[in-house]
């Protein structure tokens, strides 16, 4: 070969690297994201861990507090009871009374002050107890009195746990404490079925709406950005587990009392007091806004004749943002205006939406694909006008039912059932349910859990049938509704 040929061949052998290097590159970048595996395949493996740990644990003493009151710094121990000092009649009276020569006049008995042991001495022991053998606490602090020891362990108890260190021992924190090992090791391998069986359906970027944590995550490009606090559905009114996207934002957002909610709260505020006990808000009777709603005979109206809506503020239901998703079922995300809420371990509160504890910075977050910015949307607070802004690309929605959770941090959180019944997927309007039909239990049986009582408070109870509406007849048919805003939900 001559030099010249050499020389060529070197050349085109320079230029073909060259040429072929972003390629390799690229390939090489995409051979390694197959390889890695997604964020929920890594927290389904976290919790499989966690449950292997705890089964491989020697086993140990577990004292079982139970159900039953509060306890909080002071109670238990010894209580002191008064005996009050016996009443004696007057003197004056006891001078007009025959007496013994001799005999002194009464005098009144003083107070006695008698010791008994508290009532809720024996429940501060166990918790005491426990928190010993969960080694929050040394042995030889056990007391059955609340003191100020006991109080430092069950905060330290809490934080562990991912709960309000309130240092009280409320039924959440007792079902923490109570939780054996098996419950555990249950609860994580059902939440890791369940991750297992869903993370095809959930996308690189996603907000992740998990019912039992009560919590809302934003996901971009795979990595979680932020975790914050929610309130769900309460067991009377769950919140469905939803496939759906976020396709516009809404700031100072108006509240249209849903059919659920008006029905069976808002409709029998009015029979009974003639007002809906909503702030800023506006009645209407088939279409035509109600003056003054104590001069209609409200108990004659059928629920459908009734529109409510409360304007936008502070006063508002819905907060200062509402996100809007595609589903039929009036179901949303949005901010609220009861923020102390949030502050509670159980947070199974609402009509089936989702309240978010900061509205503002998911708000912030999502519309900056619609370059507005936290000076816009202020400017937009201000004005108390409702304006809605639509994302370029909707954000997928996912609402989750998994009893355990991987936090920022990396620690695993357990979180048990807030329904007797957790609700089932469901495919929204205008989706497939193809990805919907991913079963948690296809992974494998799941041992059942046990939950000695629900967290959740018992459902109201149904208006009286003697107070229903009277069925309308075909001579009272309403008028036309004139068009008002499209329900939502709460």
């Amino acid at each position: 070969m001559s030099r010249r040929s050499a020389a060529l061949c070197l050349v085109g052998g320079l230029v073909g690297v060259v040429l072929s290097g972003p390629a390799l590159a690229a390939a090489a970048k995409e051979a390694a994201h197959a390889a890695k595996p997604s964020l929920v395949a890594g927290w389904a493996a976290a919790l499989e861990s966690r449950a292997q740990e705890i089964q491989n644990a020697p086993k140990a003493p577990a004292t079982r507090v139970g159900y039953g009151a509060v306890v909080k710094l002071g109670d238990g121990g010894m209580v002191e009871g008064i005996a009050p000092a016996m009443d004696v009649p007057p003197a004056d009276v006891q001078a007009q009374a025959p007496t013994l020569p001799g005999l002194a006049p009464v005098e009144p008995a003083p107070p006695v002050v008698i010791s008994v042991r508290s009532p809720l001495a024996d429940r501060v022991g166990r918790v005491a107890r426990r928190l010993i053998e969960l080694g929050y606490l040394p042995a030889d602090k056990w007391t059955d009195s609340f003191n100020e020891d006991v109080e430092t362990a069950v905060r330290a108890f809490q934080l562990a746990e991912g709960l309000q260190p309130d240092g009280k021992v409320g039924e959440v924190t007792r079902q923490a404490l109570d939780r054996t090992p098996a419950q555990t090791v249950a609860l994580l391998r059902r939440a890791a079925a369940a991750m297992r069986a869903q993370q095809a359906s959930i996308p690189d970027t996603t907000v992740l709406v998990n019912l039992p944590g009560q919590s809302v995550t934003l996901i971009e490009h795979g990595r979680p950005t932020f975790t914050m606090r929610a309130v769900v559905g309460r067991p009377s009114r769950k919140t469905p587990l939803l496939q759906d996207r976020i396709t516009s934002v809404t700031i100072n957002p108006t509240w249209t009392v849903p059919p659920t909610v008006l029905s069976e709260d808002k409709l029998p505020a009015l029979r009974k007091k003639g007002t809906t006990g909503i702030k800023n808000a506006a009645v209407y009777l088939d279409g035509t806004e109600v003056v003054n709603t104590q001069s209609v005979n409200w108990w004659s109206v059928d629920p459908g004749r009734v529109r409510i809506v409360q304007k936008p503020g502070d006063d508002n239901a819905l907060g200062r943002f509402r996100f809007n998703l595609t589903n039929g079922d009036g179901i949303f995300l949005h901010g609220t205006n009861d923020p102390k809420l949030f502050s509670r371990d159980l947070r199974a509160a609402s009509s089936g939406c989702v309240r978010l504890e900061d509205a503002r910075m998911m708000a912030e977050t999502l519309l900056s694909a619609a370059k507005v910015t936290p000076a816009v949307i202020s400017q937009q607070l201000d004005t108390g006008e409702t304006k809605t802004i639509r994302l370029p690309n909707a954000i997928p929605v996912r609402f989750v039912y998994w009893n355990a959770s991987v936090d920022t941090a990396g620690v695993v959180r357990v979180h048990p059932d807030i329904y007797e019944d957790p609700p089932t997927l469901a495919t929204p309007s205008g989706q497939s349910g193809a990805a919907m039909s991913a079963n948690p239990t296809a992974a494998g049986p799941v041992t059942p859990v046990s939950t000695p009582r629900p967290l959740s408070k018992p459902a109201p109870l149904p208006v009286p049938a003697a107070h229903a509406p009277t069925p309308l007849s075909s001579a009272s048919t309403p008028a036309p509704i004139k068009p008002l805003p499209a329900s939502t939900g709460m």
